[in-house]
């Protein structure tokens, strides 16, 4: 009796480690899963539509660290700014041009002004460097702030005539992976 008694105790006992360990090993993805397809099926407006939403693959999900981050934003920062620096000197080239030109004093005046405003903002321009939230200053570059993964799906569309698509985009979620921030094409 004492033998049968744990051989049961053995049995549950395997039988609920086996569960658990069935439990834990799918929670990660299933996180993830579930923020894209909550991202997925709600509209701007915050409407949740059944798209009938089903994983084809996911990819590992990759860390977006504090040193990442400092890197997009500083990135996007440099090209703005080289943008912004650019379109400033071609119309001083261009009112540069325009003044050589002029006949008249005060039309050469008056290109004057342009070169000279946009020169200033050529100069303050310059001296701008990116500026980081104060969230970053004392975090360490280690940090993992979001998640990004890639995923292959498939949707119904209700307004195509309910026909299935297979969409593959990256999805930028929180640090925990369960809520999605948004979305971008998958980069071919």
């Amino acid at each position: 009796m004492e033998n049968n008694n744990r051989n049961k105790m053995k049995r549950n006992l395997v039988k609920n480690l086996s569960v658990l360990l069935l439990l834990t090993g799918c929670t990660g993805q299933s996180n993830y899963e579930k923020a894209i397809a909550d991202f997925v099926q709600t509209d701007k407006r915050g409407t949740w539509t059944d798209l009938q939403f089903k994983v084809i693959e996911m990819g590992e999900p990759t860390n977006i660290t504090v040193k990442d981050s400092i890197s997009i934003l500083t990135e996007k920062f440099d090209a703005e700014k080289s943008k912004r620096l650019a379109m400033l000197n071609e119309s001083i080239a261009r009112n540069k041009k325009s003044m050589e030109k002029e006949r008249f004093t005060s039309m050469k005046e008056f290109y004057q002004k342009l070169i000279d405003k946009n020169q200033v903002l050529v100069d303050s321009l310059t001296r701008t460097s990116v500026e980081l939230p104060d969230a970053y200053k004392n975090a360490a570059e280690t940090t993992v702030l979001a998640k990004e993964v890639t995923c292959k799906f498939t949707i119904v569309n209700p307004m195509l005539n309910n026909a299935k698509q297979e969409i593959t985009e990256n999805f930028i979620l929180n640090a925990a992976g369960d809520k999605c921030y948004r979305r971008n094409s998958k980069k071919k």
